[in-house]
């Protein structure tokens, strides 16, 4: 009896099992929630820190134009005036997101660093002055201080919170050259009076570059990003002033080329 009652219930808990198989079988299955992919469209804000490359040429001509053919440079007339800062910054822009993996935008930053160089003597004033080395060499430096850019972008979406991008327009730098020279005994560089003169100019001239940006929890994106500047050439004359007398001729025309080499990473609020 007991071998009966034993298999009644084996019985009973198997039809149970196969009924609440069935049950759970005619049960809709609920879908896993799907996640909505981040929107790259609208307006954002953000700050960089980050290092800008100054890469400056410093050509010197027109050295005493009232003794031309008695000055005769023999150091080369030009050289490097470059260096090295670090850079903070600011940017803000827009972005729209097309077709739907393309976003273009427009953005532009503004940033300053403090990119200096001294040089004693200035590149090509070495020389001879009627057949004799000269002495008092005059010394100077190019500063660049503040920039700025206006860009416009496009870029791809390698993942949906992942955007490489490219980016081109134009872009602003400050910069002063500085030169001074002393009247000392010998056949010094300058014969008239000492000199000690400064200029600033906001050059204009075009960037490209490109970079990388993940977006983090929808409003929060975090780049990396490289631009290349250059600004052309400034063409200065210096030691005008006082420069010309009986005898004597102080002055010679600079021509610095500007370009920039600029890498930052930012944070940014997409609103």
């Amino acid at each position: 009896m007991a071998k009966s009652v034993v298999a009644g219930i084996a019985a009973a808990l198997a039809a149970t099992a196969l009924a609440g198989s069935a049950l759970a079988a005619d049960l809709p299955v609920k879908a896993p929630p799907v996640v909505a992919a981040p929107s790259w469209t609208g307006v954002y804000a953000g700050v960089s820190v980050g290092a800008r490359w100054a890469d400056n040429d410093w050509r010197t001509s027109d050295i005493a134009p009232n003794f031309a053919g008695v000055f005769v440079p023999t150091a080369g007339t030009s050289g490097a005036m470059d260096s090295v800062a670090a850079r903070f910054g600011g940017y803000l822009g827009v972005n729209w997101q097309f077709a739907p993996s393309w976003v273009a935008g427009v953005e532009g930053d503004f940033g300053w660093a403090d990119n200096n160089k001294t040089a004693n003597a200035l590149p090509g004033t070495a020389g001879l002055f009627f057949g004799a080395p000269l002495v008092g060499l005059p010394a100077g430096s190019v500063k660049g201080t503040w920039d700025g850019s206006l860009r416009a972008r496009l870029g791809y979406l390698v993942a949906p919170d992942t955007l490489i991008y490219g980016s081109g327009g134009v872009a602003w730098q400050r910069v002063e050259l500085s030169a001074s020279c002393t009247v000392v005994p010998g056949n010094a560089f300058c014969l008239g009076i000492p000199h000690n003169d400064t200029f600033a100019s906001t050059r204009v001239g075009w960037t490209v570059g490109g970079g990388v940006e993940h977006m983090i929890g929808g409003h929060w994106v975090v780049r990396a990003d490289y631009r290349y500047a250059d600004f052309g050439t400034w063409t200065q004359p210096v030691f005008v002033a006082g420069g010309v007398g009986v005898g004597f001729d102080d002055r010679f025309t600079a021509h610095v080329t500007t370009r920039t080499h600029t890498a930052t990473v930012g944070l940014a609020y997409k609103f």
